[in-house]
């Protein structure tokens, strides 16, 4: 598994954690700092965030949130 799949991989179990249900924001700083805690970096973050909006998961929004796009 590359870095990138692994912190994709944390970041979906992540928000299933969080238990976000589609269409309520939340904020990225919900997301980052445990993403971090967990030892991954800033850029692997922002890669998966990316990954998952392609996949058409979540949207990243104004005032630095998500929204849940359909249940992870």
């Amino acid at each position: 598994m590359t870095d990138e799949t692994e912190a994709k991989s944390a970041l979906i179990a992540l928000l299933k954690e969080l238990g976000l249900e589609p269409g309520v924001p939340c904020s990225l700083y919900k997301i980052g700092p445990p993403m971090v805690a967990h030892g991954y970096s800033q850029d692997s973050i922002v890669h998966a965030l990316y990954a998952i909006k392609d996949e058409g998961v979540i949207d990243l929004i104004e005032g630095n949130r998500l929204v849940v796009l359909k249940q992870v």
